[in-house]
């Protein structure tokens, strides 16, 4: 009865060391998931947002090159200089010839680029030459709003101009004209043939197209959402939340966001039904907009609150070239919903398994009653049978050790291994004709690194440059193999001349990156190494040692030409 308890109380306490082992490798494993998944988060906002300030640079650049042609122009320096003796001299610019000229020039562009207009602005900051008359002289909307940046223009500089509410009544696409309608500017100076500046051409933008297109384009989920916003934490690309903002009261029906939101925390989710205690001029930046406003270029993955008061993920930039922020968000719910899915499957089979174990547990301690004399008999039988399957898994393991693909000093490939798989990659490209690529690799001056270092270091040597190659590679389906002494070969399925040189770089740039200490070495002070890279396409008349040999001779080369090089050649 004694050892029957004994037993049992046994049987629970494996039983529970089991499950706390289990849930600790689930808390581990739920660790580990949500860093990767944050990680991959952020590479991903990271990558939008890169892009999207790319591809604003260019069009910006774009803008600023059409436009400096065109104020470079010698009919544009001409009417110029004649406008500004006409206002010097209180002639009536509207009625000039000149006027008229100047607006045939500028009304091409105007419609070639789907621009609002334009501005020819004099040295005291009055508009001398526009679309419309009645901007004629008076001072300029962009040195009542954006002086710093006129100013800059002035002084010889070529700028994009941020979002500002146009002076006058504008058209939109559907030619309804709007007040205060959201504008931004491109601005070049006029220079006289002396190269002096006398006044300042600037054509005046929609942002809703171009400049928000881009940003729009730059969205990642349901609701991700890149955008734009000034030194003063002003959103100046159109928000992709119009609707939810007017619904929950932050702009007025028939608004728009874009130079109506300040980008400031509310406190909390508004869209849930959160009412701000604060009026939105006392509420604070946003965690993003303060990071970015202050000149900082960061992220946040764990979450917080946007303009709406919604939880995000994002990252940020701040743009001194332009003069902006950019931010690309998204909910952190969507963000992170295939992790909280995983953790939800995770932890139900948890529980699932703590319930059967413990089942388990009583239903082995029923039958144990019921086996035990039967295990009795059958003890002798089961041990005959043990020592049965001990010789032949013994001697399988023997077949197994002979026939190791790994190579025993490195952990990596052996050259069985290799020219095992070389084999069945060749005929998968012969068959599919797909190219297939192939590096070998010599560490430089390794037999005087041995000499200098010894044997051991030597090795120690050999397992890092297998390691740190290894690590280079990133498909299941390439091969990293150790080719003999210190030769290393790379085998690269469907992978052509350009991809198999570009990793074959990375290699060798990783490998210095280690720094692995060589003062025998006359090429580097640290462990360097030659790449031959061979690429072919199989074909009935050619091999495999085609490929290898291809790939000896362009390391032989690599060693030639003064080592620490990759060398490649198409077959």
């Amino acid at each position: 009865m004694r050892t029957e308890t004994f037993r049992i109380t046994l049987g629970f306490i494996f039983t529970l060391i089991f499950l706390i082992t289990v849930m600790i490798s689930v808390w581990l494993a739920l660790s580990k998931i949500k860093l990767e998944s944050q990680k991959n988060i952020r590479d991903s906002l990271y990558t939008v947002i890169q892009t999207t300030q790319a591809a604003l640079h260019i069009w910006i650049r774009y803008r600023k090159d059409d436009l400096i042609s065109l104020a470079n122009k010698n009919e544009v320096i001409t009417l110029t200089q004649k406008l500004i003796t006409d206002y010097q001299n209180d002639k009536d610019i509207k009625k000039s010839p000149s006027l008229k000229k100047i607006r045939k020039i500028m009304s091409d562009k105007i419609k070639k680029n789907t621009d609002k207009g334009f501005f020819i602005i004099a040295n005291d900051n009055t508009s001398i030459a526009s679309m419309r008359d009645s901007n004629i002289g008076s001072q300029n909307i962009i040195h009542k709003k954006r002086e710093r940046y006129l100013n800059r223009v002035f002084e010889g500089e070529t700028l994009f101009i941020p979002t500002i509410a146009s002076d006058v009544p504008l058209k939109t696409a559907t030619g309804k004209l709007i007040e205060q309608l959201p504008t931004i500017f491109i601005a070049t100076p006029i220079k006289n043939y002396s190269g002096e500046v006398i006044a300042v051409l600037t054509f005046r933008l929609d942002p809703s197209s171009d400049f928000t297109r881009i940003t729009q384009l730059g969205r990642i989920g349901k609701s991700g959402e890149t955008y734009a916003f000034d030194k003063k934490g002003i959103l100046i690309t159109e928000s992709r939340f119009d609707n939810q903002l007017k619904r929950i009261g932050l702009i007025k029906a028939g608004e728009k966001g874009i130079l109506s939101i300040k980008i400031a925390d509310p406190g909390g989710n508004m869209i849930e039904g959160f009412i701000p205690t604060l009026p939105r001029s006392k509420r604070s930046f946003t965690l993003m907009s303060k990071s970015a406003i202050s000149g900082e270029s960061s992220y946040n993955i764990d979450g917080y609150r946007d303009y709406r008061g919604v939880k995000v993920s994002g990252t940020w930039v701040w743009d001194e070239i332009l003069g902006i922020g950019l931010t690309t968000e998204i909910d952190t719910n969507e963000a992170m919903k295939p992790y909280y899915e995983t953790r939800f499957t995770i932890i139900v089979v948890l529980i699932f398994t703590v319930i059967l174990a413990f089942a388990l547990l009583a239903l082995i301690l029923w039958l144990e009653k019921g086996l035990r004399e039967k295990l009795k008999k059958s003890y002798h039988v089961l041990e005959e049978k043990v020592e049965e399957r001990t010789r032949e898994l013994h001697t399988l393991n023997k077949e197994l050790e002979t026939l190791s693909f790994l190579d025993g000093l490195t952990g990596i490939a052996n050259r069985r291994m290799f020219d095992t798989t070389l084999e069945l990659e060749w005929n998968h490209a012969k068959r599919d004709k797909k190219p297939l690529s192939l590096i070998l690799i010599d560490i430089d001056f390794f037999k005087q690194y041995n000499d200098n270092y010894g044997h051991v270091q030597g090795d120690k040597c050999l397992k890092l440059i297998a390691q740190i190659i290894s690590s280079t590679l990133k498909r299941d389906t390439d091969l990293v193999s150790r080719y003999g002494g210190e030769e290393f070969v790379v085998l690269l399925p469907n992978t052509d001349l350009k991809q198999a040189n570009i990793l074959a770089e990375t290699c060798r740039t990783n490998i210095i990156e280690e720094n692995i200490t060589h003062v025998a070495s006359t090429v580097n002070d640290v462990v360097t190494i030659s790449l031959g890279v061979s690429s072919v396409i199989p074909i009935n008349f050619i091999d495999t040692s085609t490929l290898i040999n291809e790939a000896d001779k362009l390391l032989y080369q690599a060693k030639e030409e003064g080592r620490n090089r990759v060398i490649s050649k198409i077959l």
